[in-house]
């Protein structure tokens, strides 16, 4: 939805429109239209202080409700219209995000740095760090999983497929998982097969075809807050733009992020106000570089010819920066 400035949209029973200044008492949450994780995670400080500043709980609907689950000050909801609809027949309203807001690349997660949510609330700068909220049990899974490795050095990687523009190929994967291993490294894998919402792609996990007592898989193995739990136990995360790096900027663990279409300042975690906190940014040099974010393109590299995802980084790029986060001498 464009708007001529950023303004505070609300969903009532009929449509989408301004947030009159009589009606603050009258919105009863928020109506979070992303459909990925990362999207959903991006919303969290937000929808937060938001309802720090109203004073009372509010209601989440999205199709990730369990990205708000364990905020006491956030009941997460389902979206479903056959009840969606009925709770907004009783005069409640909703604020609804994303809203394009004009000259900014990303409607969700730019908010937290470039223009944060005006129109809902200004977000300060130590207001911008992400995190998920995890419990005892989720703790105690994590522990448990990772017993395996017992006390070596663990790295996470998720090696994801997705657009082409935001996959790393497979034999890259592979390479790296294999030189860690080599190295003395323990391999984690994470991330989960999911089938694709609205326009997006199937996306799954690659197979790295390795065996190794110090290689653990955990695809599909834990829920999005045992994640978090598992990550924080590790020393690394490696991983590409995806909702697994939006997990692991909800921890204080290590982060090389591989990054082509969308510009990091949008992505990477915020600490003390300044973004890539503990995170290295890899990537190669590209005429169009981040081009989602400032070249138009939607999923697809914009060129056809040799230079065809020239803007992604090498095995051993992505080795050294991680191994120089681990101590070691570049390979």
């Amino acid at each position: 939805m464009d708007t001529p400035q950023p303004i505070c949209m609300v969903q009532d029973k009929k449509e989408v429109r301004p947030l009159r200044n009589e009606e603050q008492n009258r919105v009863s949450g928020f109506l979070l239209c992303g459909e990925g994780y990362g999207d959903m995670i991006c919303m969290i400080p937000t929808v937060e202080k938001t309802a720090r500043q109203l004073n009372r709980p509010l209601d989440v609907w999205s199709k990730r409700p369990e990205v708000f689950a364990n905020i006491p000050t956030l009941k997460p909801r389902k979206i479903d219209d056959a009840v969606l609809q009925p709770y907004l027949n009783e005069g409640r309203l909703l604020i609804v995000c994303p809203v394009q807001f004009n000259g900014l690349p990303d409607r969700n997660q730019t908010h937290i740095v470039a223009q944060p949510a005006q129109g809902i609330v200004q977000l300060e700068d130590t207001e911008k760090e992400v995190r998920l909220y995890t419990t005892q049990a989720d703790r105690e899974t994590a522990t448990r999983l990772l017993e395996p490795l017992g006390s070596s050095t663990k790295v996470v990687i998720h090696p994801n497929r997705s657009w082409t523009i935001r996959t790393w190929p497979e034999e890259n994967w592979r390479h790296l998982a294999r030189s860690l291993l080599e190295l003395g490294v323990s391999v984690v894998t994470v991330g989960c097969d999911v089938q694709g919402m609205g326009q997006q792609p199937f996306k799954g996990i690659f197979d790295l075809c390795t065996e190794h007592d110090r290689l653990l898989n955990l695809v599909d193995q834990t829920s999005l807050h045992e994640l978090v739990e598992v990550i924080t136990l590790c020393d690394l995360v490696i991983t590409v733009d995806s909702g697994v790096l939006h997990v692991a900027n909800c921890t204080d663990t290590n982060i090389v992020a591989i990054f082509t279409d969308i510009d990091p300042r949008f992505r990477t975690r915020i600490r003390q106000g300044k973004p890539n906190a503990e995170t290295t940014i890899v990537g190669a040099p590209c005429a169009k570089q981040y081009c989602q974010s400032w070249h138009n393109s939607m999923g697809n590299c914009l060129y056809s010819d040799e230079k065809k995802m020239c803007c992604l980084p090498s095995a051993k790029q992505v080795l050294n920066a991680a191994i120089s986060h681990l101590g070691r001498p570049p390979v």
